[in-house]
């Protein structure tokens, strides 16, 4: 065994006992790097000019960005800037052109602060109680969201939603327990051979498949420690989709004795942890479930990310404030599996009243271009989903659609993101039509990511590869320092997002349990992501 494999297994396996905020760095093999040269050719894109870099195999938005001496916020990618390959294309635009100053993002983030100062106060305020409502909903109860909502009135919405259940006094050391799959027991197949180094990215191991959600847990509490927060973290090895699994890690690592337990498991698994969590009254943490069901009967059950339900919410409180003499245009299929979207947009729609709705099946794609055309400047959402071959050529056929109309071109919106799911996709017809979506990739032009980006880079020795590590990391700073703020009463009303969030996080009880109900809406804009407020 070499000294290297053995100090990777070493690391790995110190992840099955309790840590108190001690230091802790795992990596497969240390980043590569390859010196930028810079080109000289440029291109004109949308009335800006760009040097046109080529990817060369080691190379990343930093190296090049810094190459060229501009922000790394400021390039232009057409894929995900953490998946570059040799052969890609960056474009970096011509300095001085049009590149944020820090002062600009500083105003944008004291924006930001003051904004949600100004939700706190209007939260605090006693909320006047009509005289014959009732005092406490049943705790099942389930309260359908209100439409249209400003972010006040999605907090007012918690006074109407189902009693708290009881949640144990934390003493001044925090007890978080950690279950989620490290795959220990197959340690042995990792290889750090010279050839395996040299062609990584082809070779994946189960052991690191979710350690960046870990690595992001960490960087937050070193912050909380920072700010005089003790923490105790008992991690727990669950490596297999089965019940028996789920609770001897369990019983073994006193999970029903945590002030919350956060588990990144698959379905099986994670029911199994629920119903443990609520047997013992423990509140439990899903990081990656968008499924509303897993909050109807579990009152302690912790949803992080965004349901569908919100997602509609929001496109159409969008829609509404953007054009509200606009038209929306849903197309499908009608295949089964787009059903649940499609009855909750006409559940919605139906309630409001401010937003007039036509179905169009994609069958008669044919009277799309000449349907539109008849209520110019409206909005379409698409929902089709198809089998993936049939998927793609969909994707190219209805942007070449919409795309053609050229007076009074329509709004497009999804809930996926097309930009990450077709890597292929035509980034100027969706610039055309004006994209909105629910983005999960790293916004540079926001300081707050930069800065997060710049801190892992300097834990790690890499950035992250996916989101991952911003939920590990949003999730603890959110919960545990409300947790040490308020104790216990945390759990009634949570507090708003705080600004250092890497995405905004706001729990509310909509059903049983906590749900995070403030989706992050994204347009297009200079071939970007440019968050929605």
């Amino acid at each position: 065994m070499t000294g290297i494999k053995r100090k990777v297994i070493v690391a790995v396996m110190a992840l099955a006992f309790t840590f108190h905020l001690s230091p802790f760095t795992l990596r497969a093999q240390a980043p590569g790097t390859t010196p930028v040269k810079v080109s000289t050719e440029t291109q004109t894109l949308h009335g800006r000019k760009y040097y046109v870099h080529i990817v060369e195999t080691g190379q990343t938005v930093y190296s090049i960005s810094k190459a060229y001496k501009v922000e790394s916020y400021d390039a232009v990618t057409h894929v995900d800037i953490h998946f570059l390959h040799a052969g890609d294309t960056v474009w970096l635009p011509v300095k001085g052109q049009f590149a944020a100053s820090s002062q600009d993002m500083e105003r944008e983030k004291q924006e930001a602060i003051r904004r949600q100062t100004e939700e706190r106060q209007q939260k605090s305020q006693p909320q006047q109680k009509p005289q014959d409502s009732p005092s406490t909903p049943p705790p099942a109860q389930y309260t359908p969201r209100t439409q249209n909502a400003t972010s006040t009135q999605k907090a007012q919405k918690k006074q109407e939603s189902p009693s708290t259940p009881p949640a144990r006094t934390t003493g001044k050391v925090l007890k978080v327990s950690l279950l989620m799959p490290l795959h220990l027991d197959q340690i042995d197949e990792i290889s750090t051979s010279k050839f395996d180094v040299e062609q990584r990215g082809k070779k994946s191991y189960k052991q690191f498949e979710f350690i960046e959600f870990y690595e992001g847990i960490r960087l937050a509490l070193d912050h909380l420690a920072g700010q005089g927060i003790s923490v105790e973290l008992n991690v727990a090895d669950v490596s297999e989709n089965n019940a028996a699994a789920v609770e001897k890690a369990f019983r073994s690592h006193n999970a029903a004795e945590a002030d919350v337990v956060v588990a990144l498991l698959f379905r099986d698994a994670f029911s199994k942890a629920a119903a443990l969590a609520k047997e013992a009254g423990v509140y439990i943490v899903n990081p990656m479930s968008t499924r509303s069901e897993i909050c109807a009967d579990n009152a302690y059950m912790v949803k992080i990310q965004p349901s569908m339900e919100s997602q509609i919410e929001t496109v159409l409180d969008n829609m509404a404030t953007e054009r509200p003499e606009g038209h929306l245009y849903i197309i499908h299929s009608g295949a089964a599996t787009e059903k649940p979207v499609l009855d909750e947009l006409k559940r919605q729609l139906t309630a409001r009243k401010d937003l007039k709705y036509t179905l169009f099946n994609w069958n008669q794609s044919n009277k799309l271009t000449q349907t539109l055309k008849a209520t110019p400047g409206c909005s379409v959402i698409s929902i089709c989903d198809l089998k993936a071959d049939k998927m793609r050529v969909y994707v190219g056929n209805v942007l070449n659609r919409l795309s053609a109309i050229k007076s009074g071109s329509p709004t497009f919106y999804t809930l996926s993101d097309w930009t990450r799911d077709y890597p292929d996709v035509d980034f100027a017809q969706l610039q055309l039509l004006n994209y909105h979506t629910f983005s999960t990739a790293w916004d540079m032009t926001n300081s707050v990511h930069v800065d997060f980006l710049k801190e892992f880079r300097e834990r790690y020795g890499s950035e992250p590869t996916s989101t991952l590590a911003a939920t590990g990391y949003d999730l603890t700073l959110y919960i545990l320092r409300g947790l040490n703020r308020r104790n216990s009463r945390f759990w009634e009303m949570p507090d708003v997002s705080l600004p250092e969030l890497v995405h905004p996080l706001h729990l509310s009880r909509h059903q049983a349990g906590l749900e995070n109900d403030q989706p992050q809406l994204f347009r297009m804009e200079s071939l970007r992501f440019v968050p929605i407020f």
